[in-house]
């Protein structure tokens, strides 16, 4: 068995009271850094990392057998592969982040610097970053990454999940109750393109020139049409309920996740491919295709060890106790960004494998200023490429 298979294999196996133990070794590490004394800006980083490293080390000779796992992610830390943030400060790779929170969405720039766009519920972005589609109630709308507004579509019925195409971006898709609507990128035209659609957001083909758009209905089939046509393409029963569509970034494969074992894959055409198995005690939270591959990386809740486990393609990248409710990747493929509510956590798995881990503390608070720390976890809906000037 090689190193990174026996390391897989560690991860799997669940320890009792993992999660709170790592809580009270990041509460003593966190106080003994408060009490430091202050350092030049150039200095603060490695005196942090020696702080951080010597305060674990006590803390961990003193764990209690449970513990036994958090002196493992202590000791990745201390041999450089692990670095603690108090504040999302910076992204470790090129482009921009899109995170929900109770507040609305948040634009997140590379250096760290944050934008409320507005109280708005839901939001993607357009092609390149250039804008950002939101929802509020009634109203679709595209804002700027400032927060000023293009353009409105107002309807009768609640509206969400609004996806812009990929390109050239002349058109977005949202659901308005049960029926599927498309209107153009600039505000007009907005129509029905379908009925009895399934509450789960469409998917477009990333595919230049084209207008393919993939979304299931009430009976748990899968739809792949031309949109401006309002042609179908091919449909599909999967079987079980879709829960997630996403397109392979070379528009050959479209994964379905659903909640059952098995999440089918379809090429372009319609035709069956793989299927990604899971144990049957597992629940897909999310998942999505590794840009510029077709392997699918997932997360995965384990019901009866009430874990989490982080897979892209074959390999077992982390477990967690608890939920990993969404994934992200940066746009060259290099961190795999992953959201941790009951740690209140960010995690960064640099990838390919696990090369090294960001974990940034106090989620909840840093998306909802002046909040107990009560509020909703944020969604983590995109990391996209840098504006266009």
């Amino acid at each position: 068995m090689s190193e990174r298979d026996l390391r897989s294999a560690l991860l799997g196996v669940p320890v009792l009271d993992e999660l709170e133990a790592q809580r009270r070794t990041w509460a003593v590490v966190r106080a003994a850094y408060a009490e430091r004394e202050p350092v030049s800006r150039r200095a603060w980083r490695p005196r942090l990392v020696i702080a951080v490293a010597v305060a674990a080390a006590l803390v961990a000779a003193a764990l209690s057998p449970p513990g036994r796992s958090v002196g493992g992610w202590i000791r990745d830390r201390v041999a450089g592969k692990e670095l603690a943030e108090p504040a999302l400060v910076r992204l470790p790779a090129a482009g921009q982040l899109l995170v929900v929170s109770e507040r609305g969405p948040w634009i997140v720039r590379p250096d760290g610097s944050k934008r409320l766009l507005g109280d708005y519920e839901d939001a993607s972005f357009s092609p390149r970053a250039k804008f950002v589609v939101v929802t509020d109630g009634h109203l679709v709308m595209a804002v700027e990454l400032d927060g000023d507004p293009r353009w409105q579509v107002a309807r009768p019925g609640p509206v969400a999940d609004p996806r812009w195409a990929p390109s050239p971006g002349f058109r977005v898709a949202y659901r308005e109750g049960d029926t599927l609507r498309v209107v153009a990128g600039n505000g007009t035209g907005d129509r029905l393109l379908a009925r009895d659609v399934a509450p789960i957001a469409p998917a477009w083909l990333p595919e230049e020139g084209r207008t393919v758009l993939a979304y299931a209905d009430t009976t748990g089939r899968v739809h792949v049409v031309e949109a401006d046509g309002e042609k179908e393409l091919w449909s599909a029963r999967t079987g079980a309920s879709p829960e997630k569509l996403a397109w392979s970034s070379d528009g050959r494969l479209l994964l379905v996740v659903t909640n059952s074992d098995r999440h089918p894959l379809y090429r372009a055409n319609g035709r069956p491919a793989r299927s990604v198995r899971t144990p049957a005690s597992q629940d897909v939270l999310d998942a999505d295709f590794e840009p510029g591959t077709r392997d699918v990386a997932y997360s995965a809740f384990d019901s009866a060890s009430r874990r989490s486990l982080v897979v892209l393609g074959d390999e077992r990248l982390q477990a967690v106790e608890g939920h990993i409710d969404d994934l992200a990747f940066s746009p060259d493929g290099r961190w795999l960004l992953a959201g941790w509510p009951e740690a209140d956590q960010l995690l960064f798995l640099r990838l390919p494998g696990v090369r090294r881990i960001v974990v940034v503390d106090d989620v909840r608070r840093e998306f909802d200023p002046g909040s107990t720390g009560a509020s909703a976890f944020p969604r983590l809906v995109g990391w996209c490429c840098p504006p266009t000037p």
